[in-house]
């Protein structure tokens, strides 16, 4: 972060402001015991970058999102069954190389790819039920469950691999992409939790 925050310092003058929005579904994947779990969410993110010159046509994007994971599920355990609703915020500080080509005067085509730092704000669960179900499927009888409270084993800070195109028409820029998180996220021995998540995002440069 602060490699990135040195780049927007040094390359400001030379640099363009870019506002964004796009989908971004993540998936959670747990492995014990060579099993896998998977926890799918929808996620939406809202965000800003500045795309810095670097040579030619070479740039570097630097910014930061936030995204806002959600879920609603049902749990079941023997005839017991409650209603559950995730969530999450995440701040996400892309740092992208992106290469472009320009297809006419108003048409660009663009590569690009670079690390991504992801810092979770917030994330938990929410279960709709009487203080008795909850207990007697051991959860906590204030009907939630914080991802990185004192119970739980989940760390809040990841870095990932992002690549993906981006098709830019005078301001307008359509992109999209993968991010493939690259740190195991679980404390839990004999346990790995990673994320991924591929995201379509419209950007306007200002």
């Amino acid at each position: 972060m602060a490699v990135a925050a040195s780049m927007l310092f040094v390359g400001k003058a030379n640099a363009q402001l870019n506002v964004h929005l796009g989908y971004s579904p993540v998936t959670y994947t747990t492995t014990y015991n060579g099993n896998d779990e998977k926890m799918d969410l929808n996620g939406f993110f809202l965000g800003a970058n500045y795309n810095i010159n670097l040579t030619g046509d070479l740039n570097v994007g630097v910014g930061a999102d936030f995204r806002y994971n959600t879920k609603s599920d049902t749990r079941k355990a023997g005839t017991l069954s409650i209603d559950v609703d995730h969530s999450q915020i995440v701040l996400d500080v892309p740092v992208l190389f992106n290469y472009g080509l320009s297809l006419s005067d108003a048409l660009r085509v663009s590569a690009f790819a670079g690390p991504n730092f992801s810092f979770a704000l917030s994330g938990k669960s929410t279960y709709d039920a009487n203080a008795t179900v909850l207990s007697a499927l051991g959860l906590s009888a204030d009907g939630e469950f914080d991802w990185y409270g004192e119970d739980s084993d989940q760390k809040k800070f990841d870095i990932g691999l992002t690549f993906g195109l981006s098709l830019g028409y005078r301001e307008f820029n359509l992109f999209g992409g993968y991010n493939m998180g690259l740190l195991n996220l679980s404390d839990s021995d004999n346990t790995t939790l990673k994320s991924a998540n591929w995201f379509i995002g419209l950007g306007y440069a200002l």
